[in-house]
């Protein structure tokens, strides 16, 4: 009689996940990623939570010499993924050349950042790293100028912007980052080099130390690294860590040569992100032991009840096992700024912004008419998610 091999559990999905991940990973990794590989029997469930967790070029990437342990099939399915992905990013870098070229043109700030950025800067093959949209970090002070620019190439704003005019928004907001579109490229403009809700102290100097990155035929601006490295961090606890591709991006720029981890402590300290950057490196240290200097992690860490808060909301064991999660605000890492910055004016005027943004923005980003009454149902889910998720999380057993 033929018993039937159990399937490999959530866990062992997530190692090899994690394992696969890593840009080099070393050859013991390497084996261990084979012979984990050789125990999936659904692999259409793998494949399906591979894509859930931006990693489909990456399994493919990590397993691509396993003959042995992945059915041909499988391999075929993901040699396609990654292709299809290599095929679409370098459309969007193509679409993308020109409005970057006017951009260099007038001498803009605007830099390029997350995963444009990144499947260019710190991965080896751009087909590795999947990105929907470009994001892009403007000088608040050069906004009237690229709107000028994003005009004359043909890129279709927000139907209704922040302050409610038909075109979109004149001033680029520091909550709602506004989308621009033109055929198969979405643009995303943010206003901080950090994604906080609020603008800080010392962010020209990131300008000042600005380089550039080769797209296509022409360059982009990008920020310093470090700047980088922080950015990452708080945009990954955006997103309450729910792919696993943007802890990945934390430790490939963790292994980029000549990285200067002095400045990613002061940048942290000084943008008074220590919570959301400690915590998102501690993250990827545990998944990829060795990614983040003990030094870099002691220097970052935050007072008592700050780390103890970051630890309930972002478990480090789950998060690693990538067990599910509550999906909290994406405004998170924008209140533990304001927590270590000690500034109730700033804090009040902040959150009221969040939580009570201009009607016209919600309607435009939520489907309801401007002034329809299901617009206080709006404004009530934004006023009492965080309660609620507070309460799913205290009631979840693990």
């Amino acid at each position: 009689m033929c018993v039937p091999l159990p399937e490999v559990s959530e866990a062992v999905t997530a190692r090899l996940f994690a394992l696969c991940a890593r840009l080099d990973p070393g050859p013991a990794a390497r084996a261990e990623a084979v012979r984990l590989a050789a125990g999936v029997r659904d692999w259409d469930r793998v494949l399906a939570r591979a894509e859930a967790e931006g990693l489909r070029p990456l399994l493919y990437w990590g397993l691509r010499d396993s003959a042995g342990a992945v059915p041909a099939p499988v391999r075929e399915a993901l040699r396609r993924a990654f292709l299809r992905n290599l095929a679409r990013n370098t459309q969007l870098f193509r679409e993308l050349e020109p409005a970057l070229d006017a951009i260099r043109g007038a001498g803009l700030r605007v830099a390029l950042t997350k995963g444009a950025r990144l499947a260019l800067d710190v991965y080896p093959d751009p087909a590795l790293r999947p990105f929907w949209d470009v994001d892009l970090i403007v000088h608040p002070a050069d906004w009237a100028s690229l709107r000028r620019i994003l005009d004359r190439l043909g890129f279709a704003g927000p139907s209704v912007g922040a302050a409610g005019d038909a075109a979109g928004p004149r001033v680029l907001d520091w909550s709602f980052s506004p989308y621009f579109r033109k055929g198969p490229l979405f643009l995303e403009f943010h206003a901080h080099p950090l994604g906080l809700h609020f603008p800080v102290r010392g962010a020209d100097g990131f300008w000042a130390s600005a380089g550039r990155l080769r797209v296509c035929g022409t360059e982009a601006l990008v920020l310093p690294a470090e700047c980088e490295m922080c950015h990452l961090a708080v945009h990954a606890q955006q997103h309450s860590y729910s792919r696993l591709v943007w802890l990945a991006d934390i430790a490939a720029l963790a292994g980029r040569p000549g990285l200067d981890w002095d400045r990613v402590v002061r940048v942290a300290r000084e943008a008074r992100v220590r919570g959301p950057v400690h915590h998102g490196l501690r993250l990827a240290e545990a998944l990829w032991p060795g990614a983040v200097p003990p030094g870099c992690l002691a220097a970052l860490r935050p007072g008592p009840v700050e780390a103890a808060g970051l630890r309930w909301l972002w478990p480090e064991a789950a998060v690693a096992r990538r067990a599910p999660a509550p999906d909290w605000p994406y405004y998170m890492p924008s209140l533990f700024s304001l927590w270590e910055r000690k500034d109730p004016v700033l804090a009040l005027r902040t959150v009221a912004g969040i939580l009570f943004p201009p009607q016209a923005w919600l309607a435009a980003a939520t489907g309801a008419a401007a002034g329809s009454p299901r617009l206080y149902g709006r404004y009530a889910g934004r006023l009492f998610r965080p309660a609620v998720t507070a309460a799913r999380r205290l009631f979840r057993t693990e």
